[in-house]
């Protein structure tokens, strides 16, 4: 019986199988002398060159392996808790920079407001029959609304510490508002070099329910607030950024319970539609709201009161407190269709509804009489595809005959471009188009009717582009 060579690791074992195997099969079996002699001189140079490989790396023990490893995973970027953040190496600290670049193109068919702001301002549109109500065919082209925010967040044992810095470029250089147009605050940078002062929206950070900086205002519902492609928006509802220090308290099946005192800005005008410069009020504002998600959408209800005073020194000494409600939500239609609304009335609600003057100063009463006003804002975003939205929004707010508007028209604030109004309206409506990530192109149009307590009326009729590309 023949049998094959076998060799297993550096050695080999020679099989014999039965004593009667002929001499030189047997022969065949063993290994020749040579052949294990050169297995011997292989086995030799290895282990030297192995030797040489540990000479010259030191083996690394586990406890420097693992510290290795660490080192890399801090000094990687790696994502943050904060969607769109990434973690700042060798901290727990996680970081997202945002914001946007934007091109406006505004052309105004009718009812050139340029002299007070670029954006839709429909109280004050200029009246029939006046030079600025027949300006036709103004155009305007700026990118000040582009802006920047960077937003971080860290844990703590109280949870999350957000801290939130946002701005943009809507300033005028030198007057620090936001007029465009009319002597004498021309904006003379638009020969050269269109250049605009950097001004803050937000700056804010909040821990555990407590909020403290500036941000959207308590009474402002800003997550059921329709999209406009105009800046300013439609009138009827509220839209303010304030300093102010804010507590919510969430609960699972109530929704979330929220308190605030806000930055006191409100103004009481003389019989002569100006603004005194002894209206001052002593406390914040007090806001209170409520809100809750549903399947079906989301309710919001809020309450804001604030002090209007007038206090020159001397003999001048009244007060009064006006006070606002709002309610407002989202509605979930069909598909990704929302429809949102809101009303926001009261008496000495002033500045908290897009647009009423507040109060006026009796000076023969040495009394403040408050105006008595409310507002509606609808709107409707029609979405049949991720790439194209499309926005219908109306706005309106009336004001109503007391005390107030009895003052306003035996003073003659009932009439003229700044006169009181006893209603105005603004509708926006136009698509808005998304045809790669990051980027939007809006295409709006805007109508505005104002008419005063005196019966004068203006409108306003203009087309807005939009182009925005979007940074994180």
């Amino acid at each position: 019986m023949r049998m094959r060579r076998t060799f297993g690791g550096f050695s080999t074992a020679v099989l014999l199988l039965g004593s009667a195997a002929p001499a030189a099969e047997q022969a065949q079996q063993e290994p020749r002398p040579s052949d294990v002699e050169a297995l011997r001189e292989e086995l030799k140079r290895l282990r030297e060159e192995l030797d040489a490989l540990k000479a010259a790396r030191p083996e690394t023990t586990s406890e420097e392996r693992l510290d290795a490893i660490e080192v890399k995973q801090e000094d990687a970027v790696v994502s943050g808790d904060i969607p769109g953040s990434f973690r700042v190496p060798g901290t727990d600290i996680s970081m997202r920079f945002y914001g946007w670049a934007e091109l406006n193109w505004i052309h105004d068919f009718q009812g050139d407001n340029s002299d007070i702001d670029y954006a839709t301002f429909s109280p004050y549109v200029p009246l029939e029959g006046t030079p600025g109500g027949n300006r036709k065919n103004r155009d305007f082209v700026h990118a000040r609304t582009s802006r920047v925010g960077l937003q971080a967040g860290m844990p703590t044992r109280f949870g999350v510490l957000e801290v939130k810095v946002e701005g943009d470029f809507n300033n005028e250089p030198r007057t620090g508002d936001t007029a465009q147009y009319g002597s004498p605050r021309n904006v003379i940078t638009q020969q050269l070099t269109s250049s605009y002062g950097f001004r803050l929206r937000h700056a804010y950070g909040q821990f555990g329910g407590l909020l403290i900086g500036q941000t959207w205002s308590t009474f402002m519902d800003i997550d059921n607030y329709p999209e406009t492609v105009d800046f300013n928006g439609p009138v009827g509802a509220t839209i303010i950024r304030q300093p102010q220090i804010r507590y919510a308290y969430v609960t699972q099946s109530l929704g979330t319970f929220t308190a605030a005192l806000e930055n006191s800005s409100s103004y009481v005008l003389d019989e002569e539609g100006a603004v005194m410069a002894s209206s001052l009020s002593r406390m914040p504002d007090f806001i209170v709201r409520w809100d809750k998600s549903f399947q079906w959408g989301a309710l919001s209800a809020r309450a804001v009161t604030q002090e209007l005073r007038v206090k020159d020194g001397e003999e001048v000494n009244a007060i009064r407190r006006g006070w606002g409600a709002a309610v407002s939500g989202l509605v979930k239609v069909r598909g990704s269709d929302i429809f949102t609304f809101g009303v926001t009335g009261g008496k000495g609600v002033g500045r908290y509804l897009n647009y009423s003057e507040g109060a006026l100063y009796e000076t023969e009463a040495n009394r403040i009489r408050l105006e008595k006003a409310i507002g509606f804002l609808v709107g409707y975003q029609f979405k049949p595809t991720d790439w194209l939205r499309f926005n219908v929004v109306y706005g309106m707010a009336r004001h109503f005959d007391d005390d107030f508007t009895e003052l306003a028209v035996s003073t003659g604030l009932d009439s003229g471009r700044f006169g009181i109004n006893r209603f105005v309206h603004q509708a926006n409506f136009g698509p808005i188009f998304t045809p790669m990530k990051n980027v939007d192109l809006g295409l709006e149009a805007s109508l505005a009717e104002r008419q005063t307590l005196a019966g004068e009326k203006g409108y306003m009729t203009r087309l807005n582009f939009l182009a925005r590309y979007y940074i994180n």
